[in-house]
């Protein structure tokens, strides 16, 4: 108890003088007080505090000297500094350098502290934040809070910090844009279109109309930008971004010819990928017809997604469904011919297709209909030990969707597929999906075969636990059975 009373006097003893010379002048004349605070800052937590106090006071000598001692200041020491620095910098220059040295930090937690007390200073910090978002180290960070402390104010350095060398090519930019726009109120369309009148780079302006896509309040700018990056992109990569942004623009004979130019003309794929999708959402998709031959499966499959539904392409995507030699490439024209009555019977020879990517497109076609073909093959491949997961899974959302009451013995191979120890992921997944077939189909047989499981031994707890779940008193399938 005594050893405890005599540190805490001599704690107390060795501070007096720095609270005396805190409290007697005026510590901004004198460097020596302000000098000798700074070391301080190393200090215990008692000598540290009344530290902070003395430089929080310190006026434009205490900014200047934290700021130029900076690099040997420990990182503790610089954690303490904060509480000061936020107090200085509302006046002081030298006070918010040292804080952007702070949010330069390695330390991650220095960092965030000193990039939060710069959002605590109003325009003041949000000038530091502009000035760290061309930082690609920690600029990503200031981007985000900037955009969201002012985001009126954000637009243009955020724009600016794109056309900075490498600044096209960071998405946190483009994501800080977008929620800058989202939660600006002071006219961003005219500050976007300001910011083009200056002829950025191509890439910048390419870069920032990704940050546009899904804003349909900026759909003008956005097709201002991508007109203006249109006439001038030479390199993929902005060329590849204007694309994506073309679908989101608004009418333009010039971005209709532009999009057009690059269906068939680029050697990249995925530019001609990007130019058939922009062209179906810009409404010409009989521009994609072409792409039905193109030599990049990638090509070909979007050109028969975008095409769904279109009369005159119908027979060359029942032939790419059918004959195709990539399978990403069938299953996508199987699937383009959901609405084609006259397709039909390639869509249930293709059920049988063999890879199970196309058999699954196909059943996924055939579920929604409101005919039974193609059962008896979606049947086999149900009851097909050896068939992969993904189509047993389309076989049974076909089976709730059709009511087949008679594909009962067939779940319940399903759900005996996941008995064993060391059955898959996907095994037990689709047992489940099985055990809840059976209560959708609410048949006799159904039910019976839900009891049955339920004294089964080797299946696992969790669908053990599906099982012991009260049986509905009908079902949907129940009611419609004759």
């Amino acid at each position: 108890m005594g050893t405890t009373k005599r540190r805490s006097a001599l704690a107390l003893a060795t501070l007096l003088p720095v609270w005396a010379a805190a409290a007697t002048a005026d510590p901004s004349s004198d460097p020596a007080v302000i000098a000798d605070a700074v070391r301080q800052l190393d200090a215990d937590h008692d000598r540290a505090v009344a530290a902070v106090y003395v430089l929080q006071t310190g006026g434009e000598v205490a900014a200047k000297q934290i700021a130029a001692g900076w690099p040997t200041i420990s990182r503790l020491g610089k954690t303490r500094a904060l509480d000061a620095l936020k107090r200085l910098a509302l006046s002081h220059d030298a006070a918010l350098d040292a804080l952007i040295q702070a949010a330069r930090s390695d330390d991650e937690d220095l960092r965030d502290k000193a990039l939060q007390t710069l959002r605590q200073l109003g325009r003041r910090g949000e000038r530091a934040l502009a000035a760290l978002i061309a930082d690609p180290a920690v600029g990503d960070l200031a981007a985000q809070l900037l955009a969201r402390a002012d985001p009126d104010f954000a637009l243009l350095p955020l724009l600016d910090a794109m056309a900075e060398r490498d600044g096209a090519n960071r998405p946190a930019l483009r994501a800080a844009l977008a929620v800058a726009l989202q939660r600006s109120v002071r006219d961003p369309d005219a500050k976007l279109l300001a910011w083009l009148r200056k002829e950025p780079a191509v890439s910048a302006v390419a870069s920032a109309s990704m940050a546009l896509i899904g804003l349909a309040a900026q759909r003008a700018p956005m097709t201002s930008f991508v007109a203006y990056g249109a006439l001038r992109s030479e390199d993929f990569p902005s060329t590849w971004r204007l694309l994506q942004c073309a679908a989101d623009a608004g009418p333009s004979g010039e971005i209709d010819r532009w999009v057009q130019s690059h269906v068939d003309g680029p050697e990249e794929w995925m530019l001609r990928q990007a130019a058939v999708e922009a062209s179906a959402a810009r409404g010409h998709r009989e521009l994609a017809r072409a792409a039905l031959k193109d030599t990049s499966p990638r090509v070909r499959a979007s050109a028969a997604s975008v095409l769904s539904g279109d009369d005159g392409s119908m027979l060359e995507r029942a032939t790419l469904a059918r004959r195709d030699p990539w399978p990403m490439v069938r299953a996508a024209a199987v699937s383009s011919l959901r609405n084609e009555g006259d397709a039909l019977a390639v869509v249930v020879a293709s059920v049988d297709d063999s890879m199970s990517q196309v058999r699954a497109a196909a059943i996924e076609v055939l579920t929604p209909s409101p005919h039974d073909e193609g059962w008896d093959r979606i049947h086999r491949r149900l009851r097909a030990r050896d068939e992969w997961p993904r189509v047993t899974a389309a076989a049974i959302d076909y089976v709730v969707a059709h009511c087949r009451a008679d594909a009962a013995e067939a779940l319940f191979r399903v759900v005996m597929r996941a008995a064993p120890g060391n059955a898959l992921t996907e095994d037990l997944n689709n047992a489940a999906r099985a055990i809840e077939a059976l209560r959708a189909l609410g048949s006799q047989e159904a039910l019976a075969i839900v009891e049955q499981l339920r004294g089964t031994e080797g299946l696992p707890p969790t669908l053990k636990m599906g099982l012991e779940q009260p049986l509905a008193e009908d079902s949907r399938c129940a009611r419609t059975a004759p």
